[in-house]
């Protein structure tokens, strides 16, 4: 939730932790958020605080005036799901932006099932890009991936381990709907790396047909006039 700096107009968002979180999981978290704090469009780190009466401690983040990624896409589903351009470009914009090094523990459909096989797997970049996968679906569906929000979660994650994986949209594009069903393959080593990502990502047409045309490459490194938190744990 939001939260505003005493006496000051100034936003932050607060990211609670619930009581029965794992210490090392938080400042694992804390962690990589300060490895990937200098990119421009990611969610800003700001420090860490401890509220009254609570056993955890709570994340001090920059406040996202576009609210998190899938309120966005749930809001305006009836415009973005329509729009290829734009379903690209925020793909081709996550991913470069690298949002995943923050890790992707907490929220069932985006976990890497190889941690519901066995809870201390370590969780790598494979696991991250399996993440990604999840969110490529997201972007063209606009919708919580196995309706999350009102699934029991261990439904979900049953279905992932027997390899049940969300349809594709009928009119996605073909390539797009490809690399991203690669990206959530069950296996780490089946799963393409992020330059891999990246690179299929820029040859993907900009045009929603099942043509694999490439593109030349039209987006620009300058920061986004709003802010969308990618980070799957907020959901």
């Amino acid at each position: 939730y939001a939260v505003c700096l005493k006496d000051t107009p100034t936003k932050f968002a607060v990211k609670k932790f619930t009581n029965d979180y794992p210490e090392e999981i938080i400042i694992n978290e804390i962690r990589l958020m300060k490895i990937v704090d200098y990119h421009p469009n990611i969610i800003g780190f700001c420090g860490v605080t401890k509220f009254e009466e609570e056993k955890n401690y709570s994340l001090i983040l920059e406040y996202a005036n576009g609210g998190t990624l899938g309120k966005y896409l749930r809001e305006n589903v009836k415009t973005f799901k329509s729009e290829w351009e734009r379903q690209l470009k925020f793909a081709r914009d996550i991913a470069r932006s690298n949002f995943y090094t923050k890790g992707s523990r907490g929220v069932i459909p985006y976990m890497d099932p190889k941690f519901f096989e066995n809870h201390s797997y370590d969780l790598t970049e494979k696991s991250d890009i399996y993440s990604f996968g999840v969110l490529c679906w997201e972007l063209t569906s606009c919708s919580s991936p196995f309706n999350f929000e009102t699934t029991v979660d261990t439904a979900i994650q049953v279905k992932i381990l027997e390899g049940v994986r969300e349809k594709p949209i009928s009119t996605t594009n073909g390539k797009f709907v490809y690399l991203y069903q690669k990206c959530w393959q069950h296996e780490p080593d089946e799963r393409p790396n992020i330059y891999q990502v990246i690179s299929e990502l820029n040859s993907v047409t900009d045009s929603n047909s099942e043509e694999s045309v490439r593109t030349e490459e039209t987006e620009n490194d300058e920061k986004a006039d709003h802010f969308f938190d990618c980070d799957i744990t907020r959901y």
